[in-house]
């Protein structure tokens, strides 16, 4: 079985055959405290090496990590290295990396022992997987559940796990049985309120929860939401979030809903997804508010059953908020009133405009509804003789002949719309 060389560092370490040899000179084939023979440099990440060692007295196979030399004089980085020692310890569970001793080197650099495991870590694991049975899911989430329940009890919360602080090893002729490792940027209750900048962001992108994603403090509901992703990665394959860029994933476990599993695989029970679901909610309270309870779903789905879940919570996800809209700058706005009242005035002279040109004069509406003058009756005619009739009705004629055409010109003063022929009417010009 291959030695873990990465999971006790809190960065990506890498072993001698990728060629590595940053080791201090002459600590290998050295022996430390009288006690440690070093064998080999396991691997490397950002805070230290570690090396295989073996106990003289004992012969037993342990490893180091040491701080690296130029790290020793900072604080903050010191400070999150003896807490990894003084965490792991503290919580005495069988299922977290055993830390036995700690010192310091002849140059001045920091180390910490602990128990050399052999096996891989659970993302190697789940390379040679792809996907993971349910039962094996369940097995190991399971087990990381009684880890870090443990450390939470101590008021430790690991606020990194992922797959490479995930190492499956054989204990007793259990296989895959897990060691939590690396509590580097551990929080403890009774210990300094920070070692970091306010509003930092420390953790892996893709298994922060969204409150560690906005940089504020967590708390044990954070490594919950954290195993969510690891039980969704080992079913499907794949993390609940990805995207091209840091920025872009921590964005998409703020506001965006993950792709319920069983649509990735349709083979994951519904049972299981509603605990990974839970797991994944946005909102701290919304989540499982212990590992215990989380534990106690993972065993009634285990057996067939049903899952509870918090008692106070519904099982199905909430859309998380919206994220705040840019404010509009009040000049801005001013600025768009005055030129809408601007366009309403334009459009409200053009239909005054629109409007007089379309209606009737008043001059010509009173000259064609008044009714036409009267004609003067004409004188009653005596019975006459025929001969003095006909010449009497011939000079009438000629001198009424000027008073009907005055009519007739005060008919036509106003413009009309043509009669139709042989109509004996005459119509309204407007209609």
């Amino acid at each position: 079985m291959p030695i873990d060389t990465r999971g006790f560092d809190d960065g990506q370490a890498s072993g001698p055959e990728s060629g590595v040899s940053q080791s201090p000179p002459g600590l290998i084939g050295e022996i430390i405290d009288a006690r440690y023979r070093v064998e080999s440099l396991l691997g490397e990440g950002g805070m230290g090496l570690v090396y295989r060692v073996t106990h003289t007295h004992l012969n037993k196979p342990l490893a180091i990590k040491v701080l690296r030399r130029e790290n020793t004089h900072d604080e903050e980085v010191l400070a999150r290295f003896r807490r990894e020692a003084e965490s792991a310890s503290a919580i005495g569970n069988q299922h977290i990396v055993d830390i036995n001793d700690f010192g310091v080197l002849r140059d001045g650099s920091t180390y910490f022992v602990m128990e050399c495991l052999e096996g891989m870590d659970l993302i190697e694991a789940m390379d040679l997987a792809k996907r993971m049975p349910e039962g094996r899911a369940l097995h190991i989430a399971t087990q990381i559940c009684k880890a870090l329940g443990a450390a939470h009890d101590a008021g430790i919360v690991h606020r990194d796990l992922k797959p490479e602080n995930v190492f499956l090893t054989s204990r007793e002729g259990i296989s895959d049985f897990v060691k939590v490792l690396d509590f580097g940027i551990a929080k403890v209750a009774n210990g300094p309120t920070r070692l970091t900048r306010k509003g930092e962001v420390l953790g892996t992108p893709h298994y922060m929860s969204p409150e560690q994603c906005e940089g504020e403090d967590v708390d044990h509901r954070t490594d919950i939401y954290a195993l969510g992703v690891l039980l969704y990665e080992m079913l499907t394959g794949h993390v609940p979030h990805d995207a091209d860029t840091m920025m872009g994933i921590l964005t998409k476990h703020l506001y965006e809903d993950p792709i319920p599993p069983k649509i990735r695989v349709p083979q994951v029970s519904g049972e299981l997804e509603q605990v990974i679901l839970r797991c994944l909610e946005k909102r701290p309270e919304r989540r499982y508010q212990t590992m215990r309870e989380l534990e106690a779903d993972l065993a009634r789905v285990q057996s067939g059953k049903r899952p509870v879940g918090p008692e106070a919570v519904t099982l199905t996800p909430t859309r998380p908020p919206e994220p705040p809209r840019p404010r509009v700058s009040p000049i801005y706005l001013g600025g768009l009133a005055a030129a809408l009242i601007a366009l309403a005035g334009t459009l409200a002279i053009d239909a005054l405009e629109d409007r007089s040109k379309r209606q009737e004069p008043t001059g010509l509406i009173a000259t064609t509804d008044l009714p036409s003058a009267p004609e003067p009756a004409e004188p009653a005619v005596a019975e006459a003789p025929e001969s003095k009739v006909a010449s009497t009705v011939e000079e009438r004629g000629d001198k009424a002949e000027p008073s009907r055409r005055r009519s007739a010109r005060r008919k036509r003063a106003a413009p009309k719309k043509s009669t139709p022929e042989g109509s004996s009417t005459i119509l309204d010009p407007w209609k």
